[in-house]
């Protein structure tokens, strides 16, 4: 569905209350608020995708605030803003904090890193999806005068186990507002993204109804691509670039890794061997969060920094102006690279970016990620563009949608502590689950739960807790364990006892570790918790704190932007003679090529996965074996 564009002063005219608490400093909108605030304060649902730094947070909610403000009409919360992570819900209390307080509107958060908040919660709540599930169980009645649920950085969830969960929570909000006055029309959602590329997908997925709004206004991408060998190459580019005569003049760099080892060794280095005087600062999800929070402001503050850190740093936290960005190998796919590289230059017309592959495939993905947001790309379904598309995209083009019915494993569990009776019936799980989900799967998943102790009949109908769920209840783990990582041992500062870091195994006395690119000594372990002190010690580290690194998949998108920038035609495979055996290019991306490789197995062909563009044949190849759906399962 589309909308009408007002003139500036007609969306003025729509929000007399709230423009001087968002807009009056600036004096006017920007293309995306005037976009949204029309069908937003009119009530109406919304996909709103615009560039990064276009000022979507405020053009969601100033019109929920004029929509809603004084309407309330029974205690509770009046709008929910789900955000996907713990740092992005502290950063916008942050920065939401004082104008609504200018306004006398309460604003509250709850993250795992906050305390217990007020069962008598009115106005607006920042959250994340597990909070939120932990606040549906122990206090249901907060939601029952909700108006509207904001989901913000809506591609972060989509498609993922999250995603997932996040869908049966606005299922199970629904039941209790109605279940508290039946003639209540279904909240307002409105879900905010910079990236999206299956709108009507997410729109069906999180929306009652409503608008799908694709704003333009990306900026020019100015990138230049130097080849990292090894890390003076990094500190040379950065030298250049800083250079008062450099056409980059940046004074301060986001430099980003794809994974928490890289970014500690090369704080390491940059740290030793910058030319120029720059704090050197590093962020990943692992750090302790008053850890995260002082890099951020201490790198806001900076006149001369380089912040090296993982995808943590894609999404709009507030860490001040940052003059330039790089890229430390290419990220897996056009929406990380859109948001790390618009992370730079916010207020210029141009945004700037040092990409830097290690290998000539990464070389190749980079081509193939700027030739996607130039909008140069013509795929067989649509014309793509940065930040969204023209035109249908090809469904191989898109990752391939399907929920997960695990996700009601837990959300079972969860219904149970929230239900008043401590007991459910099937309906129950009916009501939250997606309509894909057909009964006869949770009539399934209820069984082998009850086969496995976690379940026990109550009355007739009536499902109780056993008693292995009864543990996990009593142990508060019931909210989260869903798509997260196991940490089971903690890294704990030896002089303070708080938190630091978070990592998979625990390290014996004696250890010196990287940690946030310092060298660290372990001076005492017991069990799952090691104390770490700072050293001054000379000698190499012994390690770098590994954690659990997370799965990256190229898109078959992407892979096929780049054999398309070689001349490859559509369809068409390349083999080349190996010294032993045949490489065979696919460019399928990481998870077809993967499909690609078993599929000859099964057909007796030895193969052996590569990479996202290839997989290693023992002899050569005629042509692909049919197809069998057992590859799938």
């Amino acid at each position: 569905m589309n909308s009408v564009v007002l003139d500036a002063g007609k969306v003025k005219s729509l929000i007399p209350r709230t423009w001087p608490l968002f807009f009056s400093r600036h004096g006017a909108f920007t293309a995306a608020q005037r976009a949204a605030i029309t069908p937003i304060v009119a009530g109406r649902g919304a996909l709103v995708f615009a560039a990064t730094a276009s000022g979507k947070t405020e053009a969601v909610m100033a019109p929920l605030l004029e929509r809603y403000w004084g309407r309330r009409q029974q205690p509770g919360l009046t709008i929910l803003y789900i955000c996907p992570t713990r740092a992005l819900v502290r950063d916008l209390y942050e920065r939401l904090q004082s104008p609504l307080a200018d306004a006398g509107i309460r604003l509250s958060m709850k993250t795992g890193d906050t305390g217990p908040i007020s069962e008598a919660l009115t106005g607006v709540l920042l959250t994340t999806p597990e909070s939120t599930d932990s606040l549906l169980t122990r206090s249901p009645r907060l939601f029952t005068a909700l108006q509207a649920i904001v989901l913000d950085e809506i591609h972060l969830l989509d498609n993922t186990p999250r995603g997932d969960h996040t869908r049966c929570l606005l299922a199970r909000l629904e039941r209790i507002r109605q279940y508290a006055n039946p003639e209540t029309p279904p909240a307002q959602h409105v879900a905010l993204s910079a990236t999206v590329f299956d709108p009507a997908g997410i729109a069906q997925r999180y929306l009652h109804s409503g608008v799908v709004l694709n704003i333009p206004g990306q900026r020019d991408i100015l990138a230049q691509i130097h080849p990292l060998y090894d890390l003076d190459e990094l500190v040379n580019a950065l030298a250049q670039r800083a250079s008062p005569t450099s056409l980059w003049g940046s004074r301060k760099s986001l430099l980003f890794c794809n994974s928490r080892d890289e970014v500690e060794q090369t704080a390491v280095y940059l740290r030793q061997h910058l030319p120029h005087h720059a704090e050197v600062f590093v962020h990943y999800s692992n750090l302790d969060a008053q850890m995260r929070r002082e890099v951020e402001e201490r790198f806001a503050a900076a006149a001369v920094a380089v912040c090296v850190a993982t995808s943590t740093l894609e999404l709009g936290i507030d860490i001040g102006s940052v003059d330039d960005v790089a890229l430390l190998g290419a990220p897996p796919d056009l929406t990380a690279f859109l948001q790390r590289v618009g992370r730079g230059g916010r207020r210029a017309a141009q945004t700037q970016v040092l990409c830097m592959p290690r290998s000539p495939g990464e070389w190749a993905r980079f081509e193939g990620l700027l030739t996607l947001a130039g909008g140069q790309w013509q795929s067989p379904g649509g014309q793509w563009q940065s930040g969204g598309y023209l035109a249908a995209p090809d469904p191989l083009d898109l990752p391939p949608y399907a929920f997960r019915p695990s996700v009601l494993v837990q959300q079972i569990f969860s219904l149970l502590k929230q239900s008043p009776t401590g007991s459910i019936r099937l309906a129950d799980v009916r009501r939250i689950a997606p309509v894909e989900v057909t009964s006869a799967a949770i009539e399934q998943i209820v069984s082998h739960l009850a086969w496995s102790d976690y379940l026990q009949p109550g009355r007739m109908g009536e499902w109780r807790p056993g008693e292995k769920l009864q543990e996990l209840i009593d142990q508060h783990e019931i909210y989260s364990n869903i798509g997260m990582e196991a940490m089971p041992a903690y890294a704990i500062d030896a002089f303070t006892g708080k938190t630091i870091g978070q990592t998979e195994r625990v390290y014996k006395k004696g250890t010196i570790l990287l940690l946030g690119g310092k060298p660290m000594q372990v001076v005492w372990q017991d069990q799952n918790r090691f104390g770490l002190a700072p050293t001054a010690s000379h000698v190499p580290p012994d390690d770098i704190l590994r954690f659990q690194k997370a799965y990256i998949a190229v898109p078959f998108l992407v892979t096929q932007v780049v054999a398309g920038l070689l001349n490859i035609p559509p369809g068409h495979l390349i083999t080349m003679a190996a010294t032993e055996g045949v490489w065979l290019f696919h460019f399928w991306g990481t998870i077809w090529g993967a499909l690609l490789a078993d599929m000859l197995l099964l057909h007796g062909l030895p193969a052996e996965y590569v990479n996202e563009y290839a997989i290693h044949l023992r002899r050569p190849l005629a042509q692909l074996p049919p197809w069998s759906d057992q590859i799938a399962q």
